[in-house]
């Protein structure tokens, strides 16, 4: 049996776009959609019997009709296929207004088999292989628990204790009356501790979710884990039952610059009462961003060191940023219309920065007339960091000339 695994698609998200004369649509859009429809055609090659989306279909739970229009626009050769979709509600698709849809729940009138899952849930889905059995948990929300009134006085903390402990024993539960010969996925959206956070991530939220240990997901009989939220792709669990990330379809921002971009293809054999899975990480055609730092601060020539270092990247077809460090005195140098013109081939500049080293002036040592030696030295020393180290030397050497001069002028 064959799943096609992803999650994080965040549909929406504009940042460094521009509107495509052509369209009317904001750049980065098509971006997402290039992405999305690549994935949908791997999942039409590979003759997946099941489409797996565990979260984040769209960056906000009120994305626009062009946005909604889109994603099912995507989402349409699977259902003309046959190919059963399943899609878990995440963080971002769950509305901020108790009894409102999310932004997804319109999916599950699709023609064809399409299923949305708000709650946890234990489902057999039918595929052209077979039954495939899944434990969905959606994004746990915070507010579903809260309408019970022995929850209400209970801190931030307490609450998030408590959805640890209520998913962590409906997994235990939910185990106990599986068929173990059938293949079986736990599909979540949330975080496990140990998981690497992609750039674009705050720790500081993530810290405050509930958070599971990968013992508590993967028990057999399960035989993979699929994870949305976290934007990184990983196994967290590589000798056991995969417990793994997807990883985000398309890059948000320069954090992310070095991460690859895709979904996962999934592939669970049964031989008997023997089952093994396999997988394998697909990347998308997701657009580049280029970060080009340089530091030209000993240069002579600071807008060529920058030219050389644009140069050396591909920034073709790219979201670029130029980060370039230089002295004071070489601001005047800088010619901005040369560095614009190599970017010209970008899909973006998404910004050409400076950042000035001020140039160090030594202040000046002010002696007042009626100073003494000492005083005098002292100031002056007191402004030259190399000097300190002798300061006493050089005041007993100085007050040892200063006598030997007055003795010369009495004799």
């Amino acid at each position: 049996m064959k799943i096609l695994h992803t999650a994080d698609i965040h549909l929406g998200i504009t940042t460094y776009g521009r509107v495509d004369p052509a369209t009317g649509l904001n750049s980065r859009l098509q971006d997402f959609r290039r992405s999305f429809t690549f994935l949908v055609e791997q999942a039409l090659a590979e003759d997946v019997d099941l489409f797996l989306f565990c979260g984040d279909a769209f960056r906000n739970p009120d994305p626009s009709p062009t946005e909604q229009m889109i994603f099912a626009e995507c989402l349409q050769p699977l259902v003309e296929r046959g190919i059963p979709l399943v899609l878990l509600v995440g963080n971002h698709d769950h509305p901020v207004t108790f009894g409102r849809a999310s932004s997804i729940d319109i999916f599950r009138y699709l023609e064809g088999q399409a299923r949305v899952f708000r709650r946890p849930e234990v489902a057999t889905i039918q595929t052209k292989s077979g039954p495939l059995q899944l434990i969905a948990l959606p994004w746990p929300v915070r507010s579903l628990l809260l309408t019970r009134r022995e929850y209400r006085q209970k801190s931030a903390a307490e609450v998030r204790e408590v959805i640890e402990q209520l998913y962590t024993e409906y997994v235990q539960k939910a185990v106990e009356r599986l068929d173990p010969s059938l293949p079986t996925i736990l599909a979540g959206h949330f975080s496990v501790q140990g998981a690497e956070l992609s750039g674009s991530e705050r720790t500081s939220l993530i810290a405050y979710e509930p958070k599971f240990t990968v013992g508590q997901l993967a028990l057999p009989p399960i035989d993979y884990v699929a994870l949305g939220h976290i934007h990184r792709h990983q196994n967290l669990n590589p000798d056991g039952i995969p417990v793994v990330y997807s990883s985000s379809i398309e890059r948000v921002s320069f954090r992310e610059a070095e991460d690859p971009k895709g979904f996962v293809l999934v592939e669970i054999q049964t031989q008997g009462s023997r089952k093994q899975t396999q997988y394998r990480f697909v990347e998308t055609p997701a657009r580049r961003f280029v970060d080009v730092q340089v530091d030209a601060r000993d240069s002579d020539d600071p807008t060529e060191r920058i030219l050389n270092a644009i140069g050396r990247v591909a920034v073709a077809d790219a979201i670029v940023r130029v980060r370039y460090q230089v002295n004071e005195d070489q601001v005047a140098r800088i010619d901005l219309r040369r560095i614009r013109e190599a970017l010209q081939a970008a899909a973006h500049i998404a910004g050409i920065e400076r950042t000035v080293e001020p140039v160090v002036r030594e202040q000046r040592t002010i002696v007042e007339r009626d100073s003494s030696l000492r005083e005098a030295l002292t100031r002056y020393i007191d402004q030259h960091e190399q000097l300190h180290p002798l300061r006493e030397q050089l005041i007993e050497a100085a007050l040892a000339l200063e006598a030997r001069l007055e003795a010369e002028r009495l004799s």
